[in-house]
């Protein structure tokens, strides 16, 4: 009961935000989980397997459609045939300064808070975009963009596409940049380097979902993506690192509706 209450309120804060929207129109909620083996942070050379929770909130007079799940969290404030936008929000894990990252700082465990938008064309097509803004941990600027193939079905469910990241030079900084300090003090990083903003990583992602009784939702997933420019260039990618960012995982989510 308390969960459903603060779930009102959600959806009641979001109506708020958005004029003329009104929590009678009700609203759509899916919550879950994920467990992925992926790098905790962008060019680490481990993979970590994790849980992570999975949120999504929509209005119920919006389309359905498969998403795959590399998405951020997000509230689509906004959402019709041809357009979801709405805020969204990333988390990176903390990279840490022992074993071949002995001498560099430290980077805290980020949160990363922006907005996105989807556009549809067509019902198997969608194009996304997310700017976000680290404010823990990176205080730079990141963009993600990508392209899917969408299929929804009554059961089965599927998307691929490829990726694109960009990022701000504060942001490359924060995670690849090797300060004179910092090359005096590693034994494995002897060379000073700092990289520009610009692209991140090229790469694809595939998912396939299937529908369970009562709302239930399984959704599996693979991604991948290949750095670039300044930041696979980076004495931290090449030495303690890995250009090649591998991803998978298997999620459980649950969708019910409130406020109808």
């Amino acid at each position: 009961m308390q969960s459903k209450r603060t779930l009102m309120a959600t959806a009641a804060l979001a109506a708020a935000l958005v004029p003329g929207v009104s929590l009678a129109e009700g609203w759509i909620v899916t919550l879950g989980a994920r467990v992925s083996a992926n790098p905790p942070y962008e060019g680490a050379g481990h993979d970590v397997l994790a849980p992570t929770p999975m949120f999504s909130l929509r209005r119920a007079d919006s389309v359905y459609r498969f998403t795959p799940p590399d998405d951020g969290s997000s509230l689509a404030l906004l959402a019709n045939r041809y357009v979801d936008f709405g805020p969204v929000v990333r988390f990176r894990y903390a990279r840490g300064d022992s074993g071949d990252l002995a001498g560099l700082d430290t980077v805290n465990w980020a949160v990363e808070p922006g907005v996105f938008l989807n556009l549809w064309p067509a019902h198997w097509l969608r194009g996304r975009v997310e700017a976000r803004r680290g404010v823990i941990g990176d205080r730079g600027w990141v963009g993600d963009a990508g392209v899917d193939l969408i299929y929804t079905g009554s059961r089965w469910e599927a998307s691929i596409g490829p990726r694109i990241g960009y990022g701000d030079t504060r942001y490359m900084d924060s995670y690849f940049q090797v300060t004179p300090q910092e090359a005096a003090a590693s034994p494995l990083i002897d060379t000073v380097y700092n990289p520009r903003g610009g692209r991140r990583y090229t790469g694809a992602e595939a998912a396939l979902g299937y529908r369970l009784l009562g709302g239930f939702r399984v959704i599996g997933d693979i991604g991948y993506h290949r750095l670039t420019n300044d930041l696979a260039d980076s004495p931290i990618v090449k030495v303690a690192g890995k250009r090649d960012q591998f991803s998978g995982g298997i999620a459980l989510t649950y969708t019910f509706g409130v406020g109808r």
